[in-house]
């Protein structure tokens, strides 16, 4: 088990270092990623990372986040809640469609249909869609897919955008002493475990986000404009590539590989609505379009935060948009199927006991 963990982040170290030396936007990230899937779709089978790499990676881009926030900031983030619910709606009904026609074209079934093609997470679209019946491995090879193209897509989208359309490049800030790293790593790792026992979406990002947030904003202990080491944030963009790259399973895909040319079309189509989206809202607000293309990307709230921080956009407020649409699809939305769902599954048995008594 050492063994292939060694290899396993050996080879998105390796894929990271080459993204780097050819100056590729979130290079370790990517390029971990682009070697994890590559390696198991040609079948190599000895690759395996434990789960709680995934989450230091996501508890080190939390407390890099955190360590941002002002004031000020949190009052900007604050008033764009209306923002937020006009851009979490316009994505679920853009995923509807796509799911209505995923739906009437491959035959699966509407509950399959409809958490394969709604961008919540991962792992609680996979639990909620089997909890009411859909296809669990149709939904994860849907939601692998949307992950692994937005993250590949958007950095490089938002790099390439006219130089007038871009956003200043953040001021980098001073990077702590080793004391300093400690203390803030200890707080985000206690943040990211109050976060999880308190069952808060993406708890290891947020948790450890809120509680260095708080921390930071009073106690002098990080001082101005602090930041973490390089090689932290770049380890952590390694794990959280490696980890994304190995949910994908070749078994799964070879076994449902009719679905895969849908999901794969699915992900570029709802990324393409969702670019759209975000450039309207970007003029009819004069938002700037660098957050708001990473605000609506339905990529995860880690990766596109982790997007936002790189280029200069607004990490916060990107974080703000994943994680509002995040709630409102674990929450609303989803009681709102759960409750279509058991009534159409009522209406049906009553139907079935009227035939049989007649």
């Amino acid at each position: 088990m050492l063994l292939r963990m060694c290899m396993t982040l050996l080879l998105g170290a390796a894929g990271g270092l080459l993204f780097a030396a050819i100056h590729s936007p979130l290079p370790w990230l990517i390029g971990a990623l682009v070697a994890t899937v590559a390696c198991v779709f040609f079948g190599v089978k000895t690759l395996w990372l434990p789960r709680w790499f995934r989450q230091i990676g996501l508890i080190v881009i939390g407390i890099s986040l955190g360590l941002r926030m002002t004031p000020e900031i949190w009052g900007a983030m604050t008033g764009h809640i209306g923002l937020m619910l006009i851009a979490t709606i316009l994505t679920i009904f853009i995923s509807l469609g796509n799911a209505w026609v995923f739906h009437k074209v491959s035959k699966v079934d509407a509950i399959t249909a409809i958490f394969s093609n709604i961008p919540g997470g991962l792992s609680e679209m996979v639990t909620i869609g089997q909890t009411v019946g859909g296809n669990q491995q149709v939904i994860s090879i849907f939601h692998s897919l949307r992950a692994v193209i937005i993250v590949l897509c958007t950095p490089f989208i938002v790099t390439w955008l006219p130089h007038h359309m871009q956003a200043q490049a953040a001021v980098s800030g001073h990077v702590l002493g080793v004391t300093q790293t400690l203390i803030i790593l200890a707080v985000g790792a206690i943040g990211a475990w109050l976060a999880s026992r308190c069952s808060i979406p993406a708890p290891y990002l947020l948790g450890a986000l809120l509680l260095t947030a708080l921390v930071c904003m009073n106690t002098p202990i990080a001082g101005e404009n602090p930041a973490l080491a390089g090689f932290l944030t770049k380890t952590a963009q390694v794990f959280i590539g490696v980890s994304i790259g190995l949910g994908f399973k070749r078994e799964d895909i070879a076994k449902n590989r009719r679905y895969f040319l849908f999901g794969l079309v699915h992900s570029v189509l709802l990324f393409v609505m969702t670019l759209a989206l975000a450039v309207g809202i970007s003029l009819a607000t004069a938002t700037d379009v660098l957050t708001t293309i990473l605000a609506t990307a339905p990529g995860g709230i880690a990766e596109m935060s982790l997007t936002a921080l790189t280029i200069g956009a607004d990490p916060l407020l990107v974080t703000a948009f994943q994680l509002f649409r995040v709630l409102f699809v674990l929450t609303l939305f989803s009681f709102g199927v759960r409750t279509w769902v058991n009534r159409h599954r009522r209406a049906k048995a009553q139907g079935e006991a009227g035939q049989r008594s007649a």
